[in-house]
């Protein structure tokens, strides 16, 4: 069996008045190291709150958040740190992630001054993966709302991989881009996931998309985490193993 890398052990999450609304209870789930797991559900189910709580954004009521087998929910700040450049994040709404008074460039290397990378090798690293993500680098002397979906996408990418995760969360990633582009997008994801070995955890609802994409992919729904048949004779798509 493959080994884990980021893992959730017994979570529970609540919101709302007295905390009412369970939106994870004692919910246990592993992302495999090298392989991409989809997680699905309906919306509101909690796909957004258990990718913020495995990226240490938001703090779960219970339970604990292990990377390479060591929790980091009470991590120290030196050792967050390390963990935040090991686990990277790429929204459905990427632009989100740029300010729009900074040309692209600048906002992309916020990130090796956040991580605290060398500045010449940054921009080497920067460089090498613009031609690996097929974008000129003409692009990043742009504001963000001067350039295409995609193409600021592949820009996000650029800022996410800076670090040298081990591990993406792409949260929706490619439902906003036209369907040609998201294509291209996903098939750069997985030559991007093979040749560097990457671990990814890809959030989405088109369960054609996930099969095609996915290694594994595990659904969400009342508070638990149950694996998915991705191929059942049948055809139906949410048979859980």
């Amino acid at each position: 069996m493959p080994e884990a890398i980021l893992e959730m052990k017994n979570v529970t999450k609540s919101f709302g008045k007295r905390r009412s609304v369970r939106v994870l209870d004692h919910a246990d789930f592993a992302l495999e190291q090298n392989r991409i797991t989809a997680l699905m559900g309906v919306s509101g189910s909690g796909k957004s709150t258990l990718a913020r709580l495995l990226l240490m954004l938001d703090t779960c009521d219970e339970g604990e958040i292990l990377y390479r087998g060591r929790p980091v929910n009470m991590a120290k700040r030196r050792e967050s740190l390390a963990f935040h450049r090991r686990v990277q994040y790429i929204s459905q709404r990427p632009e989100s992630f740029f300010d729009p008074m900074y040309r692209l460039r600048s906002s992309v290397m916020e990130a090796a001054r956040i991580h605290r990378l060398e500045p010449a090798k940054a921009s080497d690293r920067l460089s090498q993966l613009l031609e690996q993500v097929k974008i000129n680098e003409a692009v990043l002397d742009r504001y963000p709302y001067q350039v295409s979906g995609g193409e600021i996408q592949r820009v996000a990418l650029c800022r996410a991989l800076l670090p040298e995760p081990d591990v993406l969360i792409l949260d929706e990633c490619t439902s906003m881009l036209d369907v040609s582009v998201q294509a291209q997008i996903l098939n750069l994801l997985r030559d991007l996931q093979k040749e560097w070995n990457l671990t990814y955890l890809f959030i989405a609802h088109d369960i054609e998309v996930v099969r095609w994409f996915t290694d594994r992919a595990v659904l969400l729904s009342e508070g638990k985490i149950r694996e998915m048949n991705l191929h059942n004779a049948d055809g139906s798509l949410f048979g859980c193993g």
